[in-house]
């Protein structure tokens, strides 16, 4: 551990524990003991009663901290727990969220700034640092019985997990070796060791041989002329080569491990980092375009049980999504709602996922986002998603044409950054009519006569053609 995070106020109330509680719906809201482990990129926890087994988790699989009432469970019991008590925990990839409520006020601060400083810290380590940590995760999540050690045959399980070919005999004789205790077993940092030892390649090894001196180490010159003689990089080599050993192997000359971390990083690519730049022609009119598109976006999980939930538009966004899905039905309390109609899909009110859709549009891509709405509700709640959508969007609601024009054909995305449109549908699907307009750009597109009462409650909204 660094010392800077060690000395850290926040970190160190984490790494000495706090009662928190986990909270999983109105019903379901148990303590847990949470701690930093002292690696400052572990999180333990378990139940506060003895003989129960313990979870962990890495920091690197945390994305990011939200504070307050920001997930659907914690906006449900928000009468149960005050804002500044509660943050939620939102991981990459598919995993649920993790919402947790701290006893006071100053122990949530800690944890929520203490979990942002430790994310950061992920994201700026150093090639070799990364490689380790990513190597460290592994093992973590295929620790199951979580008593931090593995035998031969776990860790080969681990391997295939890891997509590592192995001879078997050699696996077993640099198992040997690693397993400094003769326990049988190896621990986190042992199992890092074996699988640098596993991985090395033997012609990465021959390079490196034929340019160090002895053997083991490359000095700064060795490791420039390197550079100089394989890679071409002419006169920038001495700096490049200064560089490198600061970023792979921050010592004063750079070991085997570094080297081939470096061989396989952007910087070693044989690809020129230039040609990676490509123009793209973004003056076509939309329809001209594959679109990064989102089914039945607001689900987590399947599409007869599962959960649906704001935090499936909000990832969707982030990855660079630009057409969304909202099934819109009457809700009992004249809201309406979304959900998988027909289902046990569990449902979120059609205003969150617009606040949403405000909020995370433009996060990741500046292109335009195209909101589909799969209509279902009646005249009345229609309304009601009018009103949210005029008041929630405000000025970014479509009041004008486009350069003052009646359109021909769909605008561009060069045209319309940063703008949304909408596209409303019933389940027959059909198409009849259409309106494209500028000043804040939502962009009505309507599927039935049905539909057009929807968009006739949005002020100064234009009726333009009719699709053949």
């Amino acid at each position: 551990v660094t010392a800077d995070i060690e000395d850290d106020p926040d970190v160190k109330v984490m790494m000495a524990g706090s009662i928190l509680k986990k909270v999983k719906s109105r019903s379901w809201k148990k303590q847990r003991h949470f701690r930093l482990l002292e690696d400052a990129m572990t999180i333990w926890y378990k139940s506060r009663w003895p003989g129960k087994g313990h979870s962990t988790f890495s920091i690197s699989d945390v994305e990011a901290v939200r504070e307050g009432h920001q997930s659907e469970v914690l906006q449900s019991t928000a009468e149960e727990f005050p804002a500044e008590l509660c943050f939620t925990l939102v991981f990459h990839g598919r995993q649920g969220n993790l919402d947790l409520v701290a006893k006071t006020p100053e122990e949530a601060k800690a944890w929520i700034e203490g979990v942002r400083k430790l994310i950061h810290k992920a994201q700026t380590m150093d090639e070799k640092e990364r490689q380790d940590q990513w190597v460290r995760d592994w093992f973590l999540k295929a620790d199951k019985n979580k008593d931090g050690k593995m035998n031969f045959k776990e860790v080969q399980t681990l391997l295939k997990m890891m997509n590592v070919e192995m001879n078997e005999d050699h696996a077993l004789h640099l198992f040997t070796r690693a397993d400094k205790s003769e326990s049988g077993s190896l621990e986190i940092e042992q199992f890092v060791h074996f699988y640098k030892m596993l991985t090395q390649r033997d012609e990465v090894r021959k390079v490196f041989k034929d340019y160090s001196g002895d053997g083991e180490n490359l000095l700064l010159e060795e490791l420039e002329t390197f550079l100089s003689v394989e890679q071409h990089e002419g006169g920038q080599s001495y700096q490049l080569a200064k560089m490198l050993i600061d970023r792979y192997e921050p010592s004063e000359s750079g070991k085997h491990d570094g080297f081939q971390s470096y061989l396989c990083s952007q910087e070693g690519s044989i690809f020129k980092p230039k040609h990676l730049d490509l123009h793209q022609d973004m003056s076509q009119p939309l329809s001209h375009y594959f679109i990064s598109s989102s089914h039945n976006t607001y689900l987590l999980e399947d599409q007869i049980l599962g959960q649906s939930s704001l935090e499936a538009y909000i990832k969707a966004l982030k990855r660079g999504c630009r057409c969304v899905e909202v099934d819109c039905w009457d809700g009992s309390d004249g809201e309406p709602i979304v959900y998988h109609g027909h289902t046990w899909t569990s449902r979120i009110l059609f205003r969150d996922v617009i606040s949403t859709l405000k909020e995370y549009a433009f996060k990741a891509s500046d292109f335009p986002v195209i909101l589909s709405i799969e209509n279902h509700c009646g005249v009345e709640q229609q309304t009601v998603m009018a009103q949210h959508l005029s008041k929630i969007l405000g000025d970014t609601l479509l009041t004008t044409l486009l350069d003052g024009q009646v359109p021909q054909q769909l605008p561009s995305p060069q045209v319309t950054i940063c703008l949304g449109f909408v596209h409303i549908y019933t389940s027959e699907g059909e198409m009849h009519k259409h309106t494209v307009t500028r000043s804040g750009c939502i962009a009505m597109i309507y599927s039935s006569t049905r539909e057009i009462q929807l968009a006739l409650q949005l002020p100064n909204v234009k009726l333009l053609w009719e699709s053949k």
